[in-house]
């Protein structure tokens, strides 16, 4: 009769899996930032994009090439038209718009198009109860070496700023777009960064 060995359950096992020694495609690292900023950010110009304050927010790899995947849980209202850029930062380095996508001057089905955003929202709250409210918007971008992300270990910063068709237009974030003097509501984003190795 031969012998049986026993096998080990795995939470028998005990210590850990060095990172190095993961698989290709593993999450390596996953930090939740909080964006707890609250208030209104008017658009500043109808040509030129400014910062929502309190958005910048940044992670470090544990290996120099790994993917990031960044996943934005936002709690916003608009005043109007309100479109959104996502900046990204390497290092020391200056801020660059990523993920506005490839097709800025392209036509299709006889129609232009105009501008790369990440997001555009519209509310206009004396037509649509929507203008009120605090509402979720989930934004999701895969960060790699073909979106320009370069091999570092240094932190990726990344930012968010605004533009509109008018300098009236704002992006209230965190509360309710309401032109009371108080914010009867507050709340917080978030944003979850994971680490893929490659």
């Amino acid at each position: 009769m031969p012998i049986q060995r026993v096998r080990p359950k795995f939470t028998d096992v005990r210590g850990s899996i060095a990172a190095a020694a993961l698989p290709a495609g593993s999450i390596v690292k996953a930090e939740t930032k909080i964006i707890s900023a609250f208030g209104d950010t008017t658009v500043a110009s109808t040509s030129s994009y400014n910062d929502v304050s309190g958005t910048e927010v940044s992670f470090s790899r544990t290996f120099a090439d790994s993917k990031i995947l960044g996943l934005w849980n936002l709690k916003v209202t608009t005043g109007l038209t309100v479109s959104l850029k996502l900046n990204r930062k390497i290092g020391s380095g200056s801020y660059a718009v990523v993920n506005t996508g490839q097709g800025v001057g392209q036509t299709d089905g006889g129609r232009t198009s105009k501008e790369g955003v990440w997001g555009r929202l519209y509310n206009n709250t004396s037509t649509n109860a929507m203008g009120f409210g605090i509402h979720a918007q989930q934004y999701t971008f895969l960060d790699e070496s073909g979106e320009g992300l370069t091999d570092t270990t240094d932190a990726i910063s990344y930012k968010i700023s605004i533009s509109g068709s008018g300098t009236s237009h704002k992006l209230s974030l965190n509360i309710e777009n309401y032109s009371g003097t108080n914010y009867d509501r507050v709340t917080e984003s978030s944003v979850t960064f994971m680490e893929i190795k490659v």
